[in-house]
């Protein structure tokens, strides 16, 4: 494993811990201030947008993991696909999820940052 794979790699962990952790300044250093985002709604999301979703939503998942993790590398770019389930319990009760997702991160000025996202819900 290169360096570059070894960073991608430490970014796509830092993202996954941040997210159910809301550490905001996490998430704000992994993602690039253009990052963009279609979520598993199909809505386009922006990287404030994502930011003010994971400060304002009420807990989510009681239980999540992430696996699947796919790397390739293209000299300034990486594609990483990979797969996250868990449950949780919302307004409407208990719910389980699966989807899966593809993170594009580009290389800038020798910083690695996420740039792009494409979410897809997997049917349980």
């Amino acid at each position: 494993m290169n360096e570059d794979e070894r960073e991608i790699r430490r970014l796509d962990r830092e993202w996954n811990e941040a997210y159910p952790q809301r550490d905001l300044a996490a998430l704000g250093r992994v993602l690039a201030d253009d990052w963009r985002c279609i979520d598993g709604r199909g809505l386009r999301i922006t990287k404030e947008e994502l930011l003010e979703r994971v400060r304002t939503a009420p807990p989510q998942f009681d239980e999540h993991r992430f696996d699947e993790f796919d790397l390739r590398l293209f000299g300034d770019a990486a594609v990483v696909t990979g797969r996250l389930s868990g449950s949780g319990t919302d307004e409407g009760g208990p719910f389980s999820f699966s989807q899966r997702f593809t993170r594009v991160y580009a290389r800038r000025g020798g910083t690695w940052q996420a740039v792009a996202t494409q979410v897809t819900p997997v049917a349980t």
